[in-house]
């Protein structure tokens, strides 16, 4: 076989198997509708296990395949420098042509283990390259408003039709247009001109189904989310979402990613910018499902932004982690984080050494990814394989790197070369809050949303082992509190919530408690939550007002 006939089986095979990659994530995620339908959550939490793990069953498979098919040219570089040439032909102008190049990039690692980029086998732009694809219907639908404004919000719901019917349909078209007309009222008064494009398709999470909108006034753009839920009457609106905090908040990088039943995700995502125009596209791609796409995103503008800020890598602010080196760019929104070498490596002696097995860390990580995240868990993507320039990171981070993570780090001549590596938003760490808001209200509010938060966590079927170390809590730029490190999150059923026992005599009350109260690993002792919270004293009684159930047994 030669160079050109092995090049052309890998072009064809590669697009065949991206193709049937792209056919079965649409068909899964078609599932949604009919899962929200019949309220069939179980289900619903297998379809999102299924999609997250297609891509790489996917790969796994066409490596073999790959293997069986080219034989001896199978790892050889000339080859592969040919068949992206090929498959550059073959996917040109397609409207998917930036998710195929993803895919042809994550083939060729995954049988060259290539360590870096290597721009010759890769396709790799550091600016984002302007495709010109055949035009087609919108991927949204347009109502103009040409009389009251319940009138329009009932037509846009009548739109989405299900098997189940509306509880109310005329009481939540109301309730929803005067939320409208009242948000609308200082730029339009009485005049009521507008135009609102709905996406043809509702996004499912969850328990949820969420129509997704943008209300056009004169030059003003403003988002429109409607989130629906099924209940025991049938379906009903939950509310109505017009400002772009809170719309960003439903698209956070804390939540699942959204199933959403549209092939031409270029126009939602053009869609979605226009409506969230600070997020990062990177972000907007892993909402709706194509998180590996997402990292591609994200590493051309990590490349971009080091070559123009020429910034260097430092050690994360904040507390060492126990079981993770953090470190980041200091004006760069996203944290880098490698499992240390001896996760129970600790500098204060103060502390107590974690025993946890750097295999038992990657496993709870990929743990969370396959769960929902109810807007809690930051997302964490992984890269494997990723070279540096020596130049870029601070000599205090690579002294590091040689004390606590040389199985994974490693430095050769002027490259840092990272075996394995965690990237998250960053986000301030809790007691870092605490330290430096001065907005009295704000503090208020994320005290109250530290509470909702570990509710929230518990209602996904998980909590935090370590409690009382809120280093692993952070606040949003939106003010909500996030969990993103996952090394001491247990399944909540593991946990064996109990009261302290009480002294049994005179001899148990004169000696510490370390001497006589017995309790396993599991137990979780529920008078500690308040002692050792983590909150500062002066601020627990605005936490204990609005969650004081916390502290019950019974909750």
């Amino acid at each position: 076989m030669t160079v050109d006939e092995a090049a052309d089986r890998i072009a064809y095979l590669v697009k065949a198997t991206f193709n049937s990659y792209n056919d079965e994530f649409l068909e899964i995620t078609q599932r949604a509708k009919e899962k929200f339908e019949k309220r069939d959550w179980k289900g619903r939490r297998k379809d999102a296990v299924e999609r997250l793990n297609l891509y790489q069953t996917t790969l796994d498979q066409i490596a073999i395949s790959l293997h069986q098919i080219i034989g001896g040219r199978y790892q050889e570089k000339a080859v592969w420098i040919a068949a992206k040439h090929k498959f550059s032909q073959l996917v040109n102008g397609l409207h998917d042509e930036d998710l195929a190049e993803t895919f042809f990039n994550s083939v060729t690692r995954q049988v060259l283990e290539t360590v870096g980029i290597d721009r010759d086998v890769e396709f790799f732009h550091l600016d984002r390259p302007v495709r010109i694809t055949k035009s087609v219907e919108p991927v949204y639908d347009t109502y103009y408003n040409e009389g009251e404004t319940k009138s329009l919000i009932q037509e846009i719901l009548e739109r989405f039709q299900f098997q189940i019917t509306y509880e109310n349909i005329q009481r939540d078209a109301e309730l929803v247009a005067q939320e409208i007309d009242l948000y609308l009222w200082p730029l339009i008064r009485s005049h009521q001109e507008y135009s609102i494009d709905v996406i043809k398709t509702p996004f499912y999470r969850n328990k949820g189904a969420y129509i997704v909108g943008r209300i056009s006034v004169e030059s003003k753009v403003i988002p429109l989310i409607i989130p629906l839920a099924n209940g025991d009457n049938g379906i009903f609106v939950d509310t109505v979402l017009l400002r772009e905090a809170e719309a960003s908040i439903v698209f956070s990088f804390a939540h699942s990613y959204f199933h959403v039943s549209i092939e031409r995700h270029d126009a939602v995502i053009e869609f979605l910018k226009s409506i969230l125009p600070q997020k990062d596209i990177s972000e907007l791609y892993a909402s709706i499902g194509y998180n590996k796409h997402a990292k591609t995103e994200f590493y051309r503008d990590l490349h971009r932004f080091v070559h123009v800020s020429k910034e260097q890598y430092v050690i994360a602010p904040g507390k060492e982690g126990a079981v993770m080196l953090a470190f980041t760019l200091p004006n760069y929104n996203f944290v880098f984080k490698v499992i240390k070498d001896k996760p129970c490596f600790v500098r204060s002696k103060n502390e107590t050494p974690k025993a946890i097995a750097k295999k038992e860390v990657m496993q709870r990580y990929n743990s969370i990814s396959l769960r929902d995240r109810a807007g809690r868990l930051v997302d964490t993507q992984e890269f494997e394989n990723l070279r540096f320039r020596k130049k870029r990171f601070s000599d205090l981070l690579l002294d590091e790197f040689s004390l606590v993570a040389k199985d994974c780090v490693r430095i050769e001549n002027e490259y840092v070369i990272i075996e394995h590596l965690y990237v998250q938003r960053k986000v301030i760490p809790l007691p870092l809050y605490f330290q430096s808001e001065e907005n009295p209200e704000a503090v208020r509010q994320v005290l109250i949303d530290f509470g909702y938060f570990l509710k929230d966590l518990a209602a996904t079927g998980v909590f935090p082992g370590d409690l009382f170390n809120i280093w692993n809590y952070g606040v949003t730029k939106r003010g909500r509190v996030v969990l993103y490190d996952y090394d001491d999150v247990l399944p909540l059923e593991k946990i064996n919530f109990v009261e302290k026992p009480h002294p049994r005599n005179e001899f148990e009350e004169m000696r510490s408690e370390e001497e006589w109260v017995i309790a396993t690993p599991d137990d979780f002792f529920m008078d500690e939550i308040d002692r050792y919270s983590g909150i500062p004293y002066p601020l627990k009684g605005i936490f204990k007002s609005v969650h004081c159930d916390l502290y019950m047994l019974a909750f």
